[in-house]
């Protein structure tokens, strides 16, 4: 008899992957979108920091009470979803025990899968957030139990009654609509895409998806693109209808038709030319004049390179630099230009901002206002225009250009330093931000904000200077190509494109051949990171292209300019072997390969060129690094929760200080050098 149990076991087991196979066929979507939201909800750094966040707030915030309502949505529609696919025609199911009951209990799985999900995301043992999250998915069980019971829309039949040949479409149509439960979840998913998509597309300034906040746009997009994938595969039909590889191929062929990714332009009639941007070796000049107060004078002169690395860089950048200001008396007005990439670009760009609009002696009194722009969140926006408006764009073989995620983010930084700071400086563009009224103002640091011409893998750099190609070499000028000037938040973001989350700015130059054809010449620019996240190799060029001028200066002017070359590092330093990985290392691996050598990269960069500087005496430049003590739980992305920004702050109060020896160095060679503290 024993054998016989175990073959009966057996066979059982066989049968219960059979029928899970036949049923997950068809819901594969779910199973998927399943998968891609655990990754997204719980492996990025950002991620975590979003649900810290959350956590921080406590359990009666707003915050958690949209998470808590967007999963009860989301697991709404998982759960409505599976019986439609499982529920409602099917094809080619072999009905038995194990199918049976995997039809009635996938779904109320499924449907509870979204709060298990979320609880392990916010699984802190002392906190209540995941306790509640998992008395939701035990509420919801119960509830999908309550109303097969008592709901006649969801009561489950006795006996499954599928069609025993495929279908057409019209007749897959007319089935689904007539069915009570299917005309229900279709009707709702429709709703609830109108709803969504119209609260989410209304402008940034309104401030709807920062008050939801990233994690629950998240779940709501998420749910959204949950249904919308289970009608397509609903009506898929591998043999004979593929619409899923039907909609995969209209989705490739309107591509070349709906890029809306164009940049913006300043075109208004108060920007300058840019034929009238100075040339380096001029503004040099005429910024060393600014400075300049007796013969035999020495001039010290700061290239600032801010590395790349999202909010962090963001925030480690800003709060570096106004710490400088606030332990050296004029640092600020010594710092020539700052060669900023990807967020460490958008911090150069909201500081120079800041000493434009604030006069010197105002300052200290209002870095807890600039500290709100930098800690603000930013990716509610950007997130919000990517599962949403831009959704419509994907459909649409038109561009639209309003709904371009990179355009949000722009306009949620610009409409920040509005909102903390009562100015729209960075609605502005680039040139005008050196404009006053008695002429340019060579108070201000020079921008050069690095990006990545994607087409042609070249560095390409967006700045307020002409730049010599003798000296920067094979790099592309963006103003140069487009022919005008662009807003100063669209410069921020041309240097900050990060992977996925924004998508490449589209630049280009209309050409008329021979031919009388017109040709267009350019390509999208995304991150600077892809080319050097470090922006030092910039500021070595920078400095070879004033060297004839710095030693001119010297031999028939007397005056002596000392360079420093200052990094401000936020990566990964720490040089131990790490583990290996080999689950799916033919995917995992190359992915790994190409996020941690950009990481990696402005290490190897940093060493190279503070060893190279130990060699270029003439004239002699000073290399300093200030380093961010790294953090793996100091996020990338575009959101920063309080603790982490305070104790970013509190780390650049604590090792940006006069107990730095090279800083004291700094401060003793600029009161060596006379430098005096000038109010604008």
């Amino acid at each position: 008899m024993q054998p016989s149990r175990s073959q009966s076991f057996t066979q059982q087991v066989r049968n219960y992957i059979i029928a899970f196979y036949q049923t997950q066929r068809n819901a594969f979507v779910l199973i998927i979108t399943l998968l891609i939201s655990l990754y997204i909800l719980t492996v990025p750094d950002q991620a975590a920091d979003m649900i810290n966040a959350v956590i921080d707030d406590g359990v009666f915030h707003s915050l958690f009470q949209y998470i808590v309502l967007s999963t009860f949505v989301w697991s709404w529609v998982v759960y409505g979803s599976t019986r439609m696919i499982l529920h409602i025609s099917p094809v080619g199911l072999r009905i038995n025990n194990e199918c049976n009951l995997l039809l009635r209990w996938l779904p109320k799985v499924g449907g509870v899968i979204p709060a298990l999900i979320l609880a392990y995301a916010f699984w802190q043992p002392d906190h209540w957030q995941p306790y509640l999250l998992l008395l939701e998915g035990g509420l919801m069980l119960v509830l999908f139990l309550w109303v097969e019971q008592h709901v006649s829309v969801f009561i489950l039949p006795e006996h499954w009654r599928f069609p025993d040949r495929y279908t057409s479409f019209k007749q897959d149509i007319r089935m689904l609509w007539r069915h009570p439960l299917g005309r229900l979840v279709v009707s709702a998913g429709l709703l609830l895409t109108v709803f969504l998509i119209a609260l989410l597309s209304l402008p940034v300034e309104w401030g709807i998806a920062k008050r939801l906040r990233p994690t629950a746009i998240i779940i709501f997009g998420i749910t959204m693109y949950t249904f919308w994938g289970s009608l397509v595969v609903y009506f898929n039909d591998y043999r004979y209808r593929p619409l899923v590889l039907l909609v995969f191929f209209y989705l490739i062929v309107i591509s070349a038709f709906n890029d809306n990714t164009t940049v913006r332009q300043a075109i208004d009639s108060s920007v300058p030319p840019i034929s009238q941007r100075p040339t380096v070796e001029a503004h040099f000049a005429q910024w060393v004049a600014a400075r300049r107060q007796e013969e035999g004078d020495t001039i010290p002169l700061v290239l600032v390179a801010a590395e790349g690395g999202g909010i962090r860089a963001l925030n480690w950048t800003a709060e570096t630099l106004i710490r400088l200001d606030s332990i050296i008396p004029g640092f600020s007005r010594h710092v020539y230009a700052l060669s900023g990439v990807s967020g460490g670009g958008v911090g150069t760009v909201f500081y120079t901002a800041f000493l434009r609009d604030v006069a010197e002696t105002e300052r200290t009194g209002r870095f807890e206002q600039f500290r709100k722009v930098i800690r603000d969140d930013y990716l509610s926006a950007v997130s919000s225009a990517l599962l949403f408006p831009e959704s419509i764009q994907r459909l649409v073989p038109v561009p639209l250009p309003a709904l371009e995620r990179a355009k949000w983010l722009e306009d949620s930084w610009s409409g920040s330093y509005g909102d903390n700071l009562g100015l729209r400086t960075l609605d502005s563009s680039l040139t005008q931000l050196y404009q006053t009224y008695n002429g340019y103002n060579y108070n201000l640091p020079s921008l050069l904000l690095n990006g990545t011409l994607a087409e042609s893998g070249q560095k390409i750099i967006t700045s307020n200077l002409q730049l010599d190609p003798r000296y920067f070499k094979n790099v592309v000028s963006t103003l140069d190509v487009i022919g005008t000037d662009v807003p100063l938040k669209t410069a921020a973001s041309l240097s900050s494109r990060f992977p996925i989350v924004t998508n490449g700015g589209l630049i280009q130059k209309d050409t008329i051949l021979g031919n009388g054809r017109e040709k267009h010449y350019g390509g999208h620019v995304v991150d600077g990171g892809y080319f050097d996240n470090s922006g030092v190799e910039t500021c070595i060029q920078l400095i070879n292209n004033l060297v004839p001028s710095i030693r001119r200066l010297d031999t028939v002017e007397r005056v002596v300019i000392i360079p420093y070359i200052l990094f401000i590092q936020n990566s990964n330093t720490i040089g131990r072997l790490p583990q290996k990985r080999s689950i799916l290392q033919e995917v995992q691996v190359p992915l790994l390969a190409f996020f941690n050598a950009w990481d990696n990269g402005s290490t190897t960069r940093d060493n190279m060129f503070n060893s190279f500087m130990d060699r270029f005496t003439n004239p002699k430049t000073n290399y300093l690094t200030l380093r961010l003590a790294y953090n793996d739980k100091y996020p990338l992305g575009w959101f920063m929760s309080d603790s982490v920004a305070r104790s970013i702050g509190q780390q650049a109060k604590d090792s940006i200080s006069l107990k730095n020896k090279e800083l004291v160095k700094l401060k003793s060679a600029f009161r060596r050098m006379r430098v005096i503290r000038v109010t604008q």
